[in-house]
């Protein structure tokens, strides 16, 4: 009998937390288990996998990337048992299957409402649950099983090479102002006067912040005043009504604003306009309410 056949749900759930705490005292008594008990089970487990999974020190243990790659791996399993059980709910209510999409705010905003409509339309008795996000946080839902499918702006350098992906087309993104704002009468902007305005930019280590920085270095810019940094682009929206704030924005969004409008710039550095992709895991390939969803989007993309 392999080590795999072996395993439980409570070694994933122990391996987990050794690798969280770092501290084998702190998880024996979390785990309701003596130290030497866990020390011996760690031995065990290792022994039968073929290598060493944590580095040993005077102020506790570090995890070897194998058993980081585990954990990621075990997680997976335990979020695919609790996908299980909720699909179990909704059988219970009804429902034949579940579906979960995780969007980012340009998908929530331009196509979501007409894919729900959709979805919903060709298959009544299908639960849908939808998780918006960043699409690093997406793909880490996407690859432990919380998540079915991503639709997003996809980074081309942090796509996790693991997944499925299906490129849709490019981005285009701008600068948007109220329609009130005094940059917004002018028939041509200056970067040079964007920077005399406050500005809501995405978080620091977001691509779409790190691709708006680098263009602006290539111009040889100074970066704008961020009076305030938000992932959440419904409320930078809204916020942006009615006030002199700018707010970087796919310009297929600006429409669902009427009080926004897009400023004239120079905005042609290709690395501002991300693309519009899918990603999966590539064993749900052939699922039916997947491919649904990947042809309905590819069809969308098209024409908006």
């Amino acid at each position: 009998m392999s080590w795999s056949e072996r395993i439980r749900l409570k070694h994933l759930q122990v391996l987990i937390r050794l690798c969280e705490e770092k501290s084998m005292s702190d998880v024996a008594r979390q785990s309701n288990m003596t130290q030497p008990a866990l020390s011996k089970w760690l031995k065990d487990f290792e022994d039968n996998i073929g290598m060493p999974l944590f580095e040993r020190h005077a102020r506790g243990i570090e995890p070897l990337p194998a058993a980081l790659a585990l954990v990621s791996q075990a997680q997976g399993v335990l979020n695919r048992l609790d996908r299980m059980s909720a699909t179990l709910e909704q059988y219970r209510q009804g429902f034949r299957q579940q579906f979960t999409l995780g969007i980012s705010p340009m998908v929530a905003a331009v196509y979501l409402p007409q894919l729900l409509v959709y979805l919903h339309e060709r298959d009544p008795q299908c639960h849908i649950r939808i998780q918006e996000g960043t699409l690093d946080i997406l793909s880490r839902n996407l690859e432990q099983g919380e998540l079915d499918l991503v639709i997003g702006r996809v980074d081309e350098a942090g796509r996790n090479p693991a997944m499925a992906y299906l490129p849709l087309g490019m981005v285009p993104l701008g600068v948007a102002a109220c329609r009130k704002h005094p940059l917004a009468q002018q028939d041509e902007v200056t970067w040079e006067q964007t920077l005399e305005y406050p500005w809501i930019l995405p978080p620091r280590n977001s691509p779409m912040r790190r691709s708006f920085e680098l263009s602006l270095d290539a111009k040889g810019l100074p970066y704008p005043t961020c009076a305030i940094e938000s992932a959440y682009a419904h409320t930078n929206a809204r916020v942006a009504v009615g006030s002199d704030f700018l707010v970087p924005m796919t310009r297929s969004m600006v429409p669902v604003y009427p009080e926004l409008c897009i400023l004239e710039l120079d905005w042609s550095d290709p690395r501002l306009h991300g693309q519009l992709g899918l990603l999966w895991r590539p064993q749900d390939s052939g699922e039916p309410m997947l491919e649904e969803v990947i042809s309905w989007m590819s069809k969308q993309s098209q024409v908006m």
